[in-house]
């Protein structure tokens, strides 16, 4: 349900809705001319409506073919689409993604619409999910800046580290006040200033993470090793990770995790069940090429 009330300082007034999922959208392109439609932030939302929530993607893209590709598959599978903006001086994201040794790597091209998300007043009142890559932009990031500051709701913060867009100044200054905070062990690592962290010795790591940053709740991706929650909802582990049946690649499997992981807090969900269940989901996204699906069924 969106609403609308006037607030002073917004040229839009302020429009509220429960669930925000902020950032890019974009299509990741694979060898062989391969395109399959992306972006953390929207692979997020789109698992969390197949999972019965009504997210808001807040993002843009350029006015032109693949942009109202977008608009289409989203209307299509019933996303709202309000949020995403249409820009007619910017083209619609695109990756470059090559596979070795079954892990991706992104070629990420800069200067595209969702660099330049404009403040429509938006506020959440429930949670609101973004990366870091959206916010290497100032104004996407100012966007943003707006639509915590107008906001009652927490926050769940997945980094994404794609090199050069992993300033640690940036990182480490939206971790501070987040209510969950999603990383790897990469991640993890870079934030505590040890890369020598392997997943089975990571728990002191993480509780060093959660005293200097005061972290709540922190939820740890390990790849094949699992998937560890710590925090003030307690302790959970799943590893080694499921095993993957059949597996295509591993694109969109942190998202799938991500979305799992949201839908569980929303529902309030054991802890235990949570990262079991997320673990499953990724596995189950290991099989697709991309991270999404028209089919509802692979979300039930």
């Amino acid at each position: 349900m969106l609403s609308s009330e006037s607030k002073k300082g917004s040229v839009f007034g302020t429009q509220t809705t429960p669930l925000v999922v902020f950032g890019e959208v974009l299509y990741d392109c694979f060898p062989g001319d391969e395109r399959v439609l992306g972006g953390a932030p929207f692979n997020v939302a789109w698992g969390l409506k197949g999972f019965g929530h009504e997210p808001l993607l807040i993002s843009a893209v350029g006015d032109d073919a693949a942009g109202a590709s977008i608009s289409q598959r989203m209307k299509h599978w019933g996303l709202l689409t309000e949020g995403l903006q249409k820009h007619q001086a910017y083209a619609t994201g695109e990756v470059q993604v090559t596979i070795e040794a079954d892990e991706p790597s992104y070629e990420i091209c800069e200067g595209r619409a969702w660099d330049f998300i404009a403040d429509h007043g938006w506020a959440a009142t429930g949670l609101i999910y973004h990366g870091s890559l959206a916010l290497r932009s100032e104004t996407s990031r100012r966007c943003f800046e707006n639509i915590v500051a107008r906001s009652e709701a927490k926050r769940f913060f997945d980094i994404n580290l794609r090199p050069p867009y992993d300033s640690m100044d940036l990182i480490q200054h939206w971790v501070r006040g987040v209510d969950w905070l999603k990383l790897n062990i990469d991640e993890l690592g870079a934030l505590v200033g040890d890369r020598s962290i392997e997943f089975e010795n990571s728990l002191s790591a993480i509780e060093t993470l959660r005293a200097e940053y005061q972290v709540p709740n922190v939820l740890l991706t390990g790849g094949r090793r699992g998937a560890r929650i710590v925090g003030e909802v307690g302790q959970a582990v799943c590893s080694p990770a499921p095993e993957p049946q059949p597996f295509v690649d591993t694109v969109g499997a942190g998202d799938a995790f991500s979305a799992y992981t949201i839908h569980g807090i929303l529902r309030g969900l054991p802890v235990e069940t949570i990262i079991e269940q997320a673990s499953r989901f990724a596995a189950k996204v290991c099989g697709l090429q991309g991270a999404t699906t028209n089919e509802q069924t692979f979300y039930q």
